[in-house]
């Protein structure tokens, strides 16, 4: 690894506030000047390298940590300084959420940035002990459907464990989620897949979609078979807030799983 590369690595086991400063200090992403010196960022650069937005303002309440940056805009910090490099980017965004994370545990009092549209035009979504109880009547329902249901299930392709998770739920070794993840807050940017075929014959072909509010957003077409190994993930880059389901077609039959994208600022009812 050449010394500009190593220049440009996260410092490992740093503070938030240590990386924003590396970041910040070197100029990492910034041009250089004609003698080859680093050139630090000002408000003013990184507002213009960010085509205004945020604005000059936002950073200068970061630069003094009057605020903490949102993800959204850490998305941004990371891909300036790693110029085009996605493997670089996400190692400095994982490294500032993680941070950031952090930061807030020990410090829960302190101020979050929030941009203006986002304080307007926040939306609401059913609160996780709402979405608790309907998924209590839908079991519920399943399970008075009685004998007959029971043997149909025996004898048309069923997708079963349908589960959404982010990378900290992941069991790569398994290609599963270890758990169904329902809720996530703004600026996550992948998330994993994993279900179980039962009753679906080698090589049958079937589907899957990501749906944002009711419209499709991805999807493609597989089989069942060896180099399908019953997970994917996805990552369409910062996950928009809103309601998502993901769909699951096998056989001409849908079966789907449910999870939410809410607010920076939103707090659990």
């Amino acid at each position: 690894m050449s010394s500009n590369q190593k220049r440009n690595e996260p410092p490992e086991g740093a503070s938030f506030w240590e990386l924003f400063d590396h970041f910040w200090r070197r100029g990492l992403g910034n041009e250089e000047r004609t003698d080859g010196l680093i050139k630090p960022w000002t408000a003013e650069t990184l507002e213009t390298a960010f085509d205004s937005t945020p604005s000059e303002r936002t950073i200068e309440n970061w630069q003094s940590r009057s605020t903490l940056p949102l993800p959204e805009n850490l998305h941004k910090i990371a891909a300036t300084i790693a110029n085009g490099d996605n493997a670089l980017r996400l190692r400095w965004y994982d490294a500032f959420i993680d941070a950031r994370l952090n930061e807030l545990r020990t410090k829960p009092d302190f101020k979050k940035e929030v941009e203006p549209a986002q304080t307007h035009n926040a939306v609401r979504f059913p609160s996780i002990k709402l979405l608790r109880v309907l998924t209590g009547l839908a079991l519920a329902a399943i399970v008075c459907a009685g004998t007959w249901f029971a043997w149909v299930r025996t004898q048309t392709p069923q997708v079963e464990n349908i589960r959404i998770c982010d990378k900290h739920y992941f069991d790569k070794a398994a290609g599963k989620c270890t758990q169904h993840v329902a809720v996530y807050v703004h600026g996550i940017d992948e998330v994993f897949l994993s279900f179980d075929f039962k009753n679906l014959a080698t090589d049958a072909p079937f589907e899957r979609w990501w749906i944002l509010n009711g419209e499709r957003q991805a999807g493609r077409s597989s089989f069942n078979d060896d180099a399908w190994p019953g997970w994917t993930y996805w990552r369409p880059g910062t996950l928009k807030v809103g309601q998502y389901v993901v769909r699951v077609v096998v056989d001409g039959r849908v079966f789907t799983q449910a999870f939410q994208v809410q607010p920076e600022n939103f707090v659990s009812e």
